[in-house]
Formats: structure tokens, sequence, C-alpha cells
């Protein structure tokens, strides 16, 4: 055969990331995939994303990665909409990729769907970690019996499998029995002249979601206690039937703090321009897997201060700090705040760890490599 090799990601939210902002929605998976989606058409694959319908026209072509529709987020009536038009036109577009090897990241109901549809047309199928979670034996962020059923058919049957971290391989292969092959996030570096010099001016920024597990009141209390210090937030904003009391609560503390902006979702193309503004980089959520918005961080030379670290990188590389609770994140902050030559050097030794792990191009190619050995000789 001397074709290339044809690949299939199912990502319900990518089109947003690609769309220009015209649909407000860009999550750390998304972002991610929309990288090495390009990244693979790159690496002489053939690929395929199906997605959500946003009304964007079905097979667009986006930096060389087709974009098949499958079906609106919220069309269809409660209870049936699972069947139709989720299932049907989901499974319809997944088949119409004709890809050799499909890929999804994360646990979720759609990994095991594909992955039985690759299985039943003899084709592979990869699955990717996307959170520390999606490793514990009991699915903690899966909701229902069904859906763990599905995730744990695709982790089982996956012909391979991709982690983003040391402690999320050694997780996997406890609760699981399978191993993995580790390969970090890639991001975009910007040149050295969008990077930010972290010894300026204090200015701390937060960007995450606006939902209770990435706890955006510890950043809204920090800006509270600390009116001399500009902090600015964004993040996505949850849409029903998840509740949008974070985002809510946080505008309503913008209100009372003049030091305090709050802003809904950032198009992913503009995340520069907003860290640009900052001289740290602040972060809540207690649990992630390889939160994209380090790597975006890192890549401008901002220092992170953080209750998660993943493999221990950020305090082992004197990337910022990492606290677990409150009054020491806190305090943590208020440190590099009064020591711009601190956060100058945690800044510049960021900038040159995402240089030397998370360069797209390498990242790239060790995800091909693992394609092409799962496909075998062609």
């Amino acid at each position: 055969m001397t074709r290339a090799p044809r690949v299939c990601m199912f990502v319900e939210y990518l089109y947003p990331v690609v769309s220009e902002g015209r649909v407000p929605f860009a999550g750390g998976i998304e972002v991610q995939l929309s990288l090495l989606a390009r990244g693979l058409a790159r690496h002489g694959f053939e690929v395929t994303v199906v997605t959500c319908d946003f009304g964007q026209p079905d097979a667009l072509e986006v930096d060389g990665v087709r974009l098949l529709k499958a079906y609106r987020p919220r069309a269809g009536l409660p209870v049936v909409r699972f069947f139709h038009p989720r299932l049907t036109r989901g499974i319809a577009a997944v088949r119409r990729a004709d890809a050799d090897v499909y890929l999804v990241q994360g646990a979720g109901l759609w990994a095991g769907i594909v992955r039985d549809v690759a299985a039943s047309r003899h084709r592979r199928f990869v699955w990717m970690v996307g959170h520390d979670h999606d490793v514990m034996a009991a699915l903690p962020d899966v909701r229902g019996p069904r859906d763990r059923w599905w995730v744990r058919r695709a982790i089982r049957g996956a012909d391979a499998i991709v982690s983003q971290t040391e402690w999320q391989r050694g997780s996997l292969a406890r609760a699981f029995g399978r191993e993995s092959t580790v390969i970090a996030n890639p991001v975009e570096i910007p040149p050295p002249e969008a990077m930010v010099d972290a010894g300026g001016p204090p200015s701390l920024a937060w960007l995450a979601t606006y939902k209770p597990v990435k706890r955006p009141e510890w950043f809204t209390r920090f800006a509270e206690r600390h009116p001399e210090i500009p902090c600015r937030m964004a993040g996505v904003i949850p849409v029903p039937p998840l509740s949008d009391r974070c985002w809510q609560e946080a505008r309503a503390a913008a209100a009372r703090c003049p030091n305090l902006e709050v802003l809904p979702t950032v198009p992913h193309e503009r995340v520069g321009e907003f860290l640009r503004g900052a001289t740290l980089f602040a972060h809540s959520s207690h649990a992630e897997g390889l939160p994209n918005t380090f790597l975006e961080a890192w890549s401008h030379g901002l220092p992170t201060v953080t209750s998660f670290d993943p493999d221990g990188v950020i305090e082992s590389a004197g990337l910022g700090a990492c606290r677990t609770d409150y009054e020491a994140w806190e305090a943590a902050l208020e440190q590099r705040v009064a020591d711009p030559s601190l956060r100058r050097a945690e800044g510049a030794r960021a900038r040159a760890h995402v240089l030397q792990h998370h360069a797209p191009e390498a990242i790239y190619g060790r995800l091909a490599e693992v394609l092409r050995a799962v496909l075998g000789p062609r």
C-alpha cells in the first residue's frame, strides 16, 4: 500500500479551537489535539477529526486536517438523543472517516464506542490519557455504570496507550494492567520577543474553566486580600446542564475588587496576548493531567504557583511552587510578588524547560512512531 496512513480523531469540541473565535469554547484537551492533528498531517498522515456540528461546512479542511461533522451538541430530546442523533450520527461520521487507526483522548463514553467501531472494521485504536483521574480504577470523573463500562472497554481493548506523565504510566499499570508510552504534551513556542519580563511590576493571571474543581475562588480570594496587585482571570463558562455558579461568583468578586478583572473564554489565538499582560501565573485546581495552560505560561517565560504539580516538575526544575492548601499557596504567591529576581529566574527556567521537553516537532514525531508501530509494515 503506497497511500499515506489514515488517522481519525474523535474530538467533540475541536471545531471551536479552529473557528477563530466564532464558537467561544476551547478546552485544554481540544487545544492539544488540534496541535497533534496538524502535527501528524505534517508527518505524512491523512488526518480526519470527527467533531460536533456547530454550523461549519462538512469536510472542512483546516491546516491540512479534514473535519467531519457528527451531531449538534444539544440536539435531540433528553434520553432519546443518546441514541439519535448522537450515536447514529457520531458512529456514521467515525465510519465515514475510513481510517486505519482511530484515536481518542480522555476517559469518556466515546472512547469505548470508537474503539468498538474500529474493532468491527478490523482497524487499530489508540487511547490517550487526558487526566490523572483517567488512570484510577474507580474512574472518578466518569458518570454512571454505562459510561464506565465503555471506558474500561477502550482501555482494555486499545492497541496502544499514550500517557502524559510517568505518574499516569505507573498508575495505569497498577489499576488496569496496561503499559503505555509517555509522550509529553506539545505547545506552540512563541518567539523570544513575545516573552514577558517576569520581573516587571507584579500582575497575576489565572486561566482555566469556571467550575468547582478548578477552585477559582482561591484566585478571587487572593485578589480581595491584595487590592494593590492587578489580577486577571479568564476561562470557559460551563453551559447547561452544568452550573455557571463559579462564573457568577467570580463576577461578583470583580464588582467588589477594582484590581480584579474577570473575563469569559479567551480564544486560543489570543491566549498569548492574555498571558503577556502578567508576570506570574496562578493555578488552583487540585487534579489535572498535564495542563495546557502551564505549557503556554512557561513558553512565555511565566513562573507558576499551583496546587498541582505533574511529576513534581515545577518544584524539581524550579519553575515556581506547588502548595496544596490555600494559605501556603497564597504565601508562595506573596513571596514572588515581593521578589522580581525570583520571578525572572523561574520564568527563564520555565521557558528553557518547554523548549527542551515540549517542542512540537519532537512530540509529533514520537506520536507518529506509536501510530506507525500499531499499524505495522505497510
